[in-house]
């Protein structure tokens, strides 16, 4: 079976619909079932309704112009945390998740006591860092790439894999908010290599590649989908 957590719309529908085999789509609001990052007897509920686990795919997350700074960490990063934690009794030789992050946790250079806090994020959620909405996407989305870089030596000797993808500046309705509200987002998206926003069904096509046999030697590692805008603006 296949799980897409924050998959009823943008990027998580998208993979939805071009993943093989049967998926049980979840989300906050939508989806087969509903499932909340924040909350993590919600997320045991769905790990309890999967048997047979194939690909996981969190999608879910919050921008800075959806939420506060705490917020932001308690979803983007103390979430991804808890959905690895309530799937982790279903890692079996074969299984792939991909974690979706962001080119955010690429941008900014940060001390490293800064960075050493964000491993623990379940214990301090918020880490204490920061109330800026903006400055939290960017510190819990490079969290969650040290998580995936942490979480890959355990589920590969178990013979399973787990990558995170980080979209640039998409058409989604969250990246429509983004565009609205920050003008920095739009001036990004114009000034990536490309020149363009990108399409949720082109991040699609890299996490169902991530998620094929054809990835096999792929995990603990991030990959970039955002028009070069890290290789103008990191």
């Amino acid at each position: 079976m296949n799980v897409v957590i924050g998959g009823a719309s943008g990027i998580g529908a998208a993979v939805s619909a071009v993943l093989p085999g049967r998926t049980l789509v979840a989300d906050r609001v939508g989806g087969d079932v509903t499932c909340d990052l924040t909350d993590a007897s919600s997320i045991r509920t769905l790990a309890d309704q999967v048997d047979d686990l194939d690909l996981l795919v969190v999608t879910a997350g919050v921008s800075p112009a959806m939420a506060d700074a705490r917020t932001i960490f308690d979803v983007d990063l103390a979430g991804m945390d808890r959905v690895l934690s309530a799937f982790d009794h279903l890692v079996r030789p074969g299984v792939v998740a991909v974690c979706v992050a962001s080119m955010a946790g690429h941008l900014g250079d940060w001390p490293e006591e800064t960075i050493a806090a964000l491993d623990d994020p379940l214990t301090s959620p918020d880490a204490g860092l920061t109330d800026d909405p903006g400055t939290a996407y960017l510190l819990a989305k490079l969290g969650v790439l040290r998580l995936i870089r942490r979480t890959a030596p355990s589920w590969g000797q178990r013979g399973a894999r787990i990558v995170s993808v980080s979209p640039g500046v998409i058409n989604t309705p969250m990246g429509q908010l983004e565009l609205s509200d920050t003008e920095g987002t739009a001036a990004m998206a114009e000034s990536c290599a490309l020149g363009r926003m990108g399409r949720p069904e082109e991040v699609a096509a890299v996490i169902r590649f991530l998620c094929s046999d054809d990835a096999s030697y792929i995990t603990g590692t991030d990959i970039l989908v955002d028009g070069g805008a890290v290789a103008i603006f990191g």
